[in-house]
């Protein structure tokens, strides 16, 4: 999946939906490509974690900082249990997602 440069600015859970806040150079981040990527591995810890990361495919060429927000689904997400530690490539803080 692509992996252009993107900052990630804030996560929020709520339910089985994640809101992330990101930021990357562009024109007006309108044919930008977000997805959100599990590697599809749990951690075997009590309680389990999950590795995911922001794709972005960026194709503007302007300079502009443009900052935008997107929501996912993250029911797909639990591992047994009713919590799971998400550790998102690019954000310091660890992320707790309970179901």
């Amino acid at each position: 999946a692509p992996n252009d440069d993107v900052t990630i600015n804030r996560i929020v859970i709520e339910g089985d939906c994640m809101e992330i806040t990101y930021s990357a150079s562009g024109c007006d981040g309108n044919s930008w490509e977000v997805n959100l990527i599990d590697s599809e591995i749990i951690a075997k810890s009590l309680p389990g974690q999950r590795s995911v990361r922001l794709s972005l495919k960026d194709e503007e060429l302007c300079e502009a900082f443009i900052t935008q927000s997107r929501v996912f689904d993250i029911s797909n997400l639990q591992a047994g249990g009713d919590e799971v530690w998400l550790n998102i490539e690019g954000y310091e803080e660890r992320v707790i997602y309970k179901y």
